[in-house]
């Protein structure tokens, strides 16, 4: 590759590090990283092509800081190899991209880079090849005139896995109809906004997208148009003069604003469905765990209550030898009292129906989330 990857490798081993630091520098964009906090506010800065992350950190479980990454919308694809155990490797939560178990060899550390190095040139490859297929759609789309520039968004998009990168892709969009302005997303909470010159928005900018996306769908003043969806606006600054193009542009605009809200609405759906899976599983664990001897424990008490109530009859047969009472009146209450042993004994009987709803449970909740293993 002509470009070296950019890598951070976070271990507060140091002996590791100072065996691997040398060649690590020359062949890769190098950064170690010693805790879990120094690699959050490195990934603040810039994102990482390449995380080599060991699982054992000084100031907390380089395993959880491995699945935040991924779960991170804005963090999410950045390529992981998890340097950790045969018992994280089994858990549910293990997302990363490749693993080496410890303890490994310099050997065969080195061949795990060659391959990850190996899968990057055949992305960029395939990048290329890509492009150059896109290029020659885009050739035959530009006889469709502006719609085309929309056209091209929507085959692209697919491919976008997070909010940047239908950022840039909208701000290509933009560049093609030359237009100016801003893109902001606006989703749970969080916001996300670029300027076609690459910029971060100024104030001003912001304030005017606030104060217009209460305004309807799109507002047109002047050489100004703002279109709004509820996760997305897109503000140009310059509209062309001509009439009848600011007409194509503004309407082709809307439909691809239309375009950035159904990908965006596609890419928290994806993101929503992993959190409620992962809740899913949660409470399967949770579940399993409480039914576990379940039944043995409801036989016992039943079996003590069943003790007792045999206990209380017998008592009452000895009373009523001493009582002195009439034969039949004394023959009617023992009947009563044989009846109700004998209905506490078919209680006592019956299988745990808490335990096996309980377990019919676990089973539906499997079936919703994956095969869900015993705990690590």
């Amino acid at each position: 590759m002509s470009n070296k990857l950019f890598v951070f490798l976070v271990t507060a081993d140091e002996a590791f590090i100072q065996q691997h630091k040398e060649r690590l520098g020359r062949e890769f964009d190098l950064n170690v990283l010693r805790s879990r906090d120094a690699c959050r506010a490195a990934l603040n800065d810039r994102q990482p092509d390449l995380l080599i992350l060991d699982t054992r950190l000084p100031d907390g479980d380089g395993f959880v800081l491995h699945w935040e990454i991924r779960e991170d919308f804005m963090t999410s694809d950045v390529y992981q190899i998890l340097l950790c155990t045969e018992t994280q490797l089994a858990r549910d939560e293990f997302v990363a991209d490749d693993f080496l178990l410890k303890p490994f060899g310099e050997e065969v550390f080195w061949r795990k880079l060659a391959l990850v190095q190996k899968v990057f040139e055949d992305r960029a490859q395939g990048r290329e090849q890509l492009s150059y297929a896109q290029g020659v759609a885009l050739t035959a789309m530009s006889s469709m005139g502006e719609l085309g520039v929309v056209m091209q968004f929507l085959s692209k998009s697919f491919a976008c896995s997070n909010i940047p990168a239908v950022a840039e892709l909208t701000l290509e969009a933009l560049r093609q109809y030359e237009l100016e302005g801003v893109v902001h997303f606006l989703w749970e909470g969080d916001s996300y906004s670029v300027t076609t010159d690459g910029s971060s928005p100024t104030e001003e900018q912001l304030l005017l997208i606030a104060q217009r996306r209460t305004l309807g769908r799109l507002l047109e003043i002047e050489h100004n148009l703002i279109v709004n969806f509820d996760h997305v606006s897109i503000l140009a600054t310059n509209l062309p003069d001509d009439t009848q193009r600011c007409g194509r542009i503004r309407d082709n605009v809307a439909t691809l604003t239309e375009g950035v809200e159904s990908r965006i609405q596609g890419l928290l759906l994806e993101h929503d469905n992993i959190l409620k899976q992962q809740g899913i599983r949660y409470a399967v664990y949770e579940v399993r765990d409480s039914v576990k001897n379940l039944d043995a424990r409801q036989l016992e008490d039943l079996h003590a209550t069943r003790n007792l109530v045999n206990k209380v009859i017998d008592d009452f047969e000895d009373a009523f030898l001493h009582m002195g009472m009439v034969p039949e009146v004394e023959n009617q209450l023992i009947g009563q009292l044989v009846t109700l042993r004998q209905k506490i004994t078919g209680i006592v009987g019956r299988p745990g129906e808490v335990h096996e709803k309980l377990q019919s449970a676990i089973l539906a909740l499997e079936t919703l989330a994956g095969q869900v293993s015993e705990r690590a």
